[in-house]
This record gives C-alpha cells, sequence and structure tokens, in this order.
C-alpha cells in the first residue's frame, strides 16, 4: 500500500503544472488538507481504494427515518477507488477537484457543488485530481448487492490514471452564492423565517439513491426560522458557516460544517445561522406530502441574544 501511495504521489508531481493551469482557468478550486471544512474522519483500510481515503459516518440508514446511508468521504490528492457499483447512489461533490467516471465513457472534473446521481448496476469509479484534496457526500443504498460481482476488485492502472482524457461534469449547473452547492439565485422574505433565506432543490424525490427529495437552504448572517415539525422527521447536513439547531425541550446545538441534525417525526424544532455570516445547510424533509409541515411561533429576538456564541 505504502508503494502505491507514494507512485501516486510521484504521479501527482508530475502533474500538477498542467492540471493546475486547467483549474486555473476554470477559477480554480484546488483545496490542501486545510482547506477541508467537513471533518476528515477515519482513515479506511482497506483494498478498494488507492492512495489515502478517509471516510466519516453521517446518517445510518434506519427505521426512524428510513433514509438512505449517507457519508462524507476525502481523498488525499491522487486517491481514488476501484471500479464499482451500487444500487444507485448520488455523489455530491463539497470541496476540491474530483474525478468521476462510468465504464466506456469519458472520465469528469467534478468541482463543489456537482451532483451527480449513478443509476443501480453501473460500474463506475472516482476520487481526487492529482493535485488536490477532494471531499464528497455520498447518499445510498447499504443493502444492495450486485449479482454479477465476482469479487474481484479492478482499479485505474498508474497509467491509465495519468493520461486520463477528462471533460468537465456536462450537467454542472450556474453556481449562486459563492457556497459549497448552489444556492437559489433569488433570496425570499418567507412569514417563517426572521429574515432572507434562499431555498433550492439539489434532487428530486424521484433520485437514483431512492432519498426524499434533497433542499438547500442558505440563511443571510442571523437570519433562523420558526419553531415546526415534520410529519415524518427532518434531516439537516450544515454544508458552510456557523449555525444553530433546537428540539423543543433540547439543548442548542451549534452546527459546523458536516454536522447532521436529526429531528424525529413530530417533534418541534427551530434552525438557523449565527450573527457570524451566511449559513447553509442541505435539508431532507422525509414527508413529501402536502401539509407535512407545521409551523408555530418564532423565537424571540432575547432568545437568539442568548444563544451560544460561536467563532
Amino acid at each position: 500500500m505504502k508503494k502505491t501511495f507514494f507512485a501516486i504521489a510521484g504521479i501527482a508531481a508530475a502533474l500538477t503544472a498542467s492540471f493546475s493551469g486547467c483549474a486555473s482557468a476554470k477559477g480554480g478550486e484546488v483545496v490542501s488538507r486545510e482547506g477541508i471544512t467537513f471533518p476528515v474522519g477515519r482513515l479506511l483500510d482497506s483494498p478498494s481504494f488507492i492512495g489515502r481515503v478517509y471516510r466519516t459516518d453521517m446518517i445510518a440508514n434506519e427505521d426512524t427515518f428510513n433514509f438512505p446511508e449517507t457519508n462524507c468521504i476525502v481523498f488525499e490528492p491522487g486517491a481514488r477507488s476501484a471500479w464499482h457499483t451500487h444500487g444507485g447512489m448520488i455523489v455530491m461533490a463539497a470541496e476540491g477537484i474530483g474525478y468521476y467516471q462510468e465504464e466506456g465513457k469519458k472520465a469528469q472534473i467534478l468541482r463543489s457543488g456537482d451532483v451527480v446521481e449513478i443509476p443501480e448496476g453501473v460500474r463506475h469509479w472516482h476520487g481526487a485530481a492529482p493535485n488536490s484534496y477532494f471531499s464528497q457526500i455520498v447518499i445510498y443504498n447499504p443493502h444492495w448487492k450486485d449479482s454479477r460481482s465476482a469479487g474481484e476488485i479492478v482499479h485505474l492502472s498508474d497509467e491509465e490514471y495519468a493520461n486520463l482524457d477528462a471533460e468537465e461534469y456536462p450537467k454542472r449547473t450556474k453556481k449562486y452564492g459563492g457556497l459549497k452547492f448552489s444556492r437559489a439565485e433569488k433570496g425570499a422574505r418567507l412569514p417563517t423565517f426572521s429574515g432572507v433565506a434562499y431555498v433550492s432543490d439539489l434532487t428530486g424525490a424521484e433520485n437514483t439513491a431512492g432519498a426524499p427529495s434533497l433542499h438547500y437552504v442558505a440563511f443571510e448572517s442571523g437570519v433562523v426560522n420558526n419553531w415546526h415539525s415534520h410529519a415524518d422527521g427532518q434531516i439537516l447536513i450544515a454544508t458552510d458557516g456557523i449555525g444553530y439547531h433546537q428540539m423543543e425541550g433540547g439543548e442548542v446545538q451549534v452546527l459546523r460544517p458536516g454536522d447532521v441534525a436529526l429531528c424525529p417525526p413530530g417533534v418541534r424544532h427551530w434552525h438557523g445561522g449565527s450573527k457570524g455570516g451566511v449559513f447553509a445547510h442541505i435539508a431532507a424533509n422525509a414527508n413529501t406530502r402536502a401539509g407535512g409541515v407545521q409551523w408555530y411561533e418564532p423565537i424571540s429576538d432575547e432568545e437568539y441574544d442568548a444563544l451560544p456564541e460561536v467563532e
């Protein structure tokens, strides 16, 4: 494993100059380890990866929310997975520059904000560019097994990786807000929010991972929403800035990138941003039926001012 890693590192050094020029021409998103804001997680010791790859468990697939398993994967420069399949997967590129390739197709360059839906059984690999860390959120069914698999682990060779013919991700959407994912172009002053918020869709309910609709919500500095409840619960994944989440009768949670807040069905809660800048999260409302959200009173100015101070 060490020899393989050093070989990858050598390839990364050899390719840095040409790849950096390409990245700079596109706006530049090369990220060092210090630039990763999500938790790096535990180092994976698996023959299914080349290089150093880390995993943070975010959402377990269990009965309360019945949400697909969700993890954050961080690849060091040059690290990558073997060819593999899933029973449908959503890959959400968060930080840095990565690669994604389906069998028989050209490799694609992934950048922050790209959302890839991989259909069931499609053979593919993904990983980091040679000169950048790459973090991604992956959502998938952990119980699916490919009946065609013989158990053999096949990697892209060092030569194939060094000579990738890659194109920019063709389904990339225009990005607004300077955040990890693309917020709505225009904000709205909703009656159930204390100020301006931006709400956009990352996926619909009909997606390859079998997850509910995924929304991206960005709060302007100091903006929070009212107390509310969801008939089947709500899941939040903090992505940018620092925010708060509180369930009725519980302590206030301070949310930073990579933190997950789980609010069970019918439980009153509120969430939103600190005064330190924009706060954004991915929101998954398990209940997609009309009328599934019940809104209540806002938190008071005195309650907000008494929240924990954050940096």
